[in-house]
């Protein structure tokens, strides 16, 4: 029966008027939901009281998002668009200097540690994470998994065009990240403060001239 509602949902808002309702529809799906997670947690969380709090039907929640974690997921991958960047790097951009390519890369994956908004929903995470591993999964592919990606990316780009020279990909990427963020993240959450950003600007200048000293190469062949 109810994915029968759902169906019906779906048909009605594939028709052209009625999908700028959806959006709006699924916007406040997301607000509700942040809003019921964050007072109820995780586990006392239902759809039913989603769509309460959406002032929607349950269907109309079923339509949008299949589950209650492919709803949270969204949320995670909403978090980290909003307090950081969806984006670490333009591919579409040629690859100029290198240096300050890594810099914008490491401001962009330390934005969001500076934006206090999401250290809330960034708790419910680690707190849930032990009982409820499918939260540790999600999040971890829709963040972390996703931004080492985007970097290992960028780095193969880099060496093909004869700017790095790396062995193991996975082991740059990860020494890196920890570079230009150290346990500054950790702090952050536990403080319940954001860093001050000349201690991000500190390590990631520190952090990119010590990877470029390790990975770099000069422009005559030579290793930086």
């Amino acid at each position: 029966m109810q994915g029968n509602s759902a169906k019906t949902a779906i048909d009605t808002e594939n028709h052209p008027k009625s999908r700028k309702m959806a959006s709006k529809k699924s916007k406040s799906v997301l607000q509700a939901a942040r809003s019921t997670f964050l007072e109820l947690g995780y586990d006392r969380t239902s759809m039913d009281t989603i769509a309460q709090g959406a002032g929607v039907s349950k269907a109309t929640v079923y339509a949008h998002f299949e589950s209650k974690e492919a709803l949270f997921s969204r949320l995670i991958e909403e978090e980290f668009a909003l307090n950081g960047d969806d984006r670490l790097w333009d591919s579409s951009l040629p690859i100029a200097d290198i240096e300050a390519d890594l810099r914008t890369i490491a401001r962009n994956f330390t934005r969001c540690f500076l934006n206090d908004k999401g250290l809330a929903f960034h708790r419910l995470i680690v707190s849930n994470a032990s009982r409820f591993p499918e939260i540790a999964e999600i999040f971890m592919k829709a963040g972390p998994r996703k931004q080492r990606a985007e970097v290992g990316a960028f780095f193969e780009r880099a060496v093909d065009e004869g700017f790095l020279r790396i062995a193991d990909m996975d082991l740059a990427v990860k020494q890196f990240l920890s570079l230009v963020q150290c346990d500054l993240p950790l702090n952050w959450a536990l403080s319940m403060k954001p860093p001050a950003q000349s201690q991000y600007d500190a390590l990631i200048e520190g952090g990119v001239r010590i990877f470029l000293a390790a990975y770099g190469v000069k422009k005559n062949g030579a290793d930086s």
